[in-house]
């Protein structure tokens, strides 16, 4: 039995694309261990602990991997960059506002997945399984927001109830696509 090969052949770069982003890579090293030294010496607030997840974000949000690279998991994976820098900024620099920004940012961020989910009516394009994970993650949420009510605004538990909502929707109309999804990743 000959496995059929389904990723697609990658194309092979210039050499000026190599070039540019070999310089690119070793700019960006250094500009990263240039903040952890300055910030190691100055002292003070760990700043360069957001410059360099920044930076991470940055290489990683525009290189795009070849596989599986569509625009849901390039949103998921831009959610998640995004999340992690809130957060650093909240514990490094400014303390008390992500448990406010985050849902809102989440929030955002499903309203933009569930449009363009639905406005895409071409199946070959719409990729379950991000919508999948990202309405899974968010309802783990529900449990925090209900644990930590007094403490959590509103946001937070709307949130959660929304992408709860968006992710019993897509299990209920999409059944077949998330079961077969679901048997050729993991082999069910």
């Amino acid at each position: 039995m000959d496995p059929k090969i389904v990723y697609p052949i990658p194309k092979s770069q210039s050499r000026f694309f190599r070039v540019l982003r070999f310089v690119t890579s070793i700019l960006f090293l250094t500009a990263a261990l240039t903040c952890l030294i300055v910030n190691f010496f100055v002292g003070g607030k760990w700043w360069s602990m957001i410059v360099l997840w920044s930076l991470i974000m940055v290489w990683r949000l525009f290189s795009p991997r070849l596989v599986e690279f569509s625009l849901f998991a390039h949103i998921a994976r831009a959610y998640f960059y995004i999340v992690v820098l809130l957060i650093l900024i909240d514990r490094f620099l400014a303390p008390g506002w992500a448990e406010t920004v985050i849902p809102i940012v989440s929030f955002g961020v499903l309203a933009v997945m569930a449009i363009a989910y639905y406005a895409i009516y071409d199946r070959k394009d719409r990729h379950v399984m991000s919508v999948f994970v990202f309405g899974l993650f968010s309802i783990l949420l529900i449990p925090y927001s209900l644990h930590t009510w007094p403490i959590t605004n509103w946001i937070a538990f709307a949130f959660a109830v929304a992408s709860s909502v968006l992710f019993l929707v897509n299990v209920i109309i999409n059944r077949k696509e998330i079961l077969y999804e679901l048997k050729t990743r993991f082999r069910v």
